[in-house]
């Protein structure tokens, strides 16, 4: 297997938002972390579904996947950072395209549900991920400490 490596993310690339498993709590956080990644010198694009709700996910399974699509379709994003983890990325494994994932590798980051999404992409993409901070989660607060950041 001949792995994939995304590039380095530099100031003013654009950063996707998604959120492939729960909803997060409180939906300011994601003003929240726009507003830090923005701060940082880089763009954001939130997923169109971002914010919806059914039961514990954020979203109907197939909503979730077509923010995940359009994120690695879009030319435009650089990387992608999910909201939180939860529960609800394995519903996704059998649906996602991963021929696309391998035609337009980027940086994916997340942690706890997300891994199931990270393990799939490198199995099924040759894709490198990140295990790291997401964005409901480490990057709402008006202080990230700076190993988050990093």
């Amino acid at each position: 297997m001949k792995i994939i490596k995304p590039k380095k993310l530099k100031k003013g690339d654009l950063i996707g938002i998604i959120s492939p498993a729960s909803t997060p709590a409180d939906l300011s956080r994601v003003e929240k972390s726009v507003r830090y990644f923005e701060k940082l010198g880089y763009r954001t694009i939130v997923g169109e579904h971002v914010g919806k709700q059914r039961g514990y996910l954020a979203g109907m399974d197939e909503e979730r996947l077509s923010d995940l699509h359009a994120m690695f379709k879009d030319k435009r994003v650089k990387a992608i950072v999910c909201l939180r983890g939860g529960y609800g990325s394995s519903r996704l494994l059998d649906k996602i395209n991963y021929r696309l994932i391998r035609h337009n590798p980027k940086i994916f980051v997340g942690y706890s549900d997300i891994t199931a999404l990270q393990m799939a992409f490198l199995a099924k993409s040759s894709l490198v991920t990140f295990a790291g901070p997401m964005a409901a989660v480490d990057f709402y607060k008006d202080e990230v400490d700076d190993s988050t950041e990093e």
